[in-house]
């Protein structure tokens, strides 16, 4: 690893978005990738010892960019009233939503000062599907912390977040569930994700 180079822990680089943003991420940073398989580091969302622990072993670090996290597609009229995890929304709220959130918490104190993080959510936040309640939630939710959240951050740090649309490389099977919804390429992922971490904004979610 370059030392001379600022440092960046990517979650979630094997997918389709992890792909395109990782490629884009090598011109400017030294990337760590982190995901449950097929990375540098293991790191479970879910898992917010195994959040720290990992963040712990790598820093300190100049930036952190999420792509991970998962939530059900399930139709409104099987989602019952019931608690904790066997609610049907329970994979987007541990995983997606708190699994950032946690992520982004674990970080202070390990990004430098004057540092970035990156997160993901989606355009299902304004856009809805059939389908998607839960990713318009926990969507909706991971804009509306980073917007609070960046008025309260320490050390200068900077935190945005990415609305990314279906992006080339998205399965099949995924498509069909935003009929209508355009592919962006990769390249203007990737871009969408260097705005954030490079050009001085905070609390802001960039949609693409």
């Amino acid at each position: 690893m370059d030392t001379t180079r600022p440092k960046l822990l990517l979650v979630g680089a094997s997918g389709a978005i992890g792909r395109p943003v990782h490629q884009a991420l090598l011109e400017y940073y030294d990337v760590i990738t982190a995901s449950r398989h097929n990375a540098d580091v293991r790191l479970d969302l879910t898992d917010p010892a195994s959040v720290t622990a990992v963040l712990a072993s790598v820093g300190p670090l100049d930036a952190i960019v999420s792509v991970a996290g998962r939530a059900n597609f399930v139709a409104l009229k099987d989602v019952e009233p019931v608690a904790g995890d066997e609610s049907k929304y329970a994979l987007g709220l541990q995983d997606k939503l708190m699994g950032q959130v946690n992520l982004a918490l674990a970080s202070r104190g390990v990004i430098r000062p004057g540092g970035a993080i990156v997160l993901t959510s989606g355009t299902t936040a304004v856009d809805p599907i059939l389908g998607g309640s839960s990713l318009s939630m926990v969507n909706g939710a991971l804009e509306a912390w980073v917007r609070a959240a960046a008025t309260e951050w320490p050390d200068a740090v900077r935190i945005n977040l990415v609305s990314p649309s279906l992006v080339e490389g998205t399965p099949a099977e995924a498509i069909k569930a935003f009929p209508g919804w355009p592919i962006i390429t990769g390249e203007q992922l990737g871009l969408a994700y260097i705005r954030c971490l490079r050009s001085g904004i905070t609390g802001q979610t960039v949609t693409i």
